[in-house]
């Protein structure tokens, strides 16, 4: 009895973490207007230095380029880690559910 009722916690445990997941992973992938914000506004810029001939035109364009690329790797490595935590967490539902289903 004792074992069945801690094994019933740790399944509701398992969903709660679940579903935290759940919701991080929809609010993070939510936020990637922000993220084509940022590579607008640095296009924008890259052009209008190009148009009003400053000086170091490529170099900031480059510069610009570079941070949005960046941003874009993070923001990708990020919901693939998260989307694997989800993914282990549900797997290990299914293994508790397993084992309910044997006792």
């Amino acid at each position: 009895m004792n074992l069945t009722h801690n094994h019933l916690e740790g399944i509701k445990r398992e969903e709660g973490q679940k579903q935290l997941l759940e919701r991080n992973l929809k609010t993070h992938r939510s936020r990637k207007w922000i993220i084509n914000f940022i590579c607008a506004i640095s296009l924008f810029v890259s052009i209008l230095c190009f148009c009003f001939q400053v000086p170091q035109s490529e170099i900031l364009t480059a510069i610009l380029l570079f941070i949005c690329t960046i941003i874009k790797i993070v923001h990708k490595t990020l919901d693939k880690k998260i989307e694997l935590r989800l993914k282990r967490v549900k797997q290990e539902q299914r293994k508790s559910i397993f084992k309910v289903n044997k006792l």
